[in-house]
């Protein structure tokens, strides 16, 4: 059996045993069972997937981060993660809109590239969130 954590910087959002995770890597997913062997690895937004001993399977939406499995522990340090039940296509699509207008405000008054990384990764897990959400509908 695994235990898995999920940490924000506001929260600790969710921590529970399971049998299998598989995390959204940068080259790929990456799926950790009991006996995995110690990994780092850098997270990117997208759907992170939790299976229960008893075959129920929940989805958190994830934005970058890490991962590290060391034992049969699993911690997943993100900037944000939502659950996917929970997740309002509408408030997702308006904030997505808001970001992008941002962005396109920024990037045409020349603004401050770390800014414009920090609006690039916002829309990046807000359409992580909506794939996420219409997969599971």
């Amino acid at each position: 059996m695994l235990t898995l954590e999920i940490i924000t910087p506001d929260e600790k959002v969710l921590s529970t045993e399971a049998a299998q995770v598989v995390l959204p890597t940068e080259s790929g997913e990456a799926g950790v069972l009991t006996g995995h062997i110690p990994m780092v690895t850098k997270i990117v937004a997208g759907e992170l997937k939790v299976t229960q001993e008893n075959g129920q399977t929940e989805f958190i939406a994830v934005d970058h981060g890490f991962a590290k499995v060391l034992g049969n522990t699993i911690s997943v340090l993100t900037e944000g993660a939502v659950d996917v039940k929970a997740i309002d296509l509408s408030e997702v699509e308006a904030a997505q809109s808001r970001a992008e207008e941002a962005l396109r405000k920024a990037a045409s008054e020349g603004l401050d590239p770390s800014e414009v990384d920090r609006l690039e990764n916002n829309i990046q897990f807000l359409v992580a969130q909506k794939l996420a959400k219409g997969r599971r509908r």
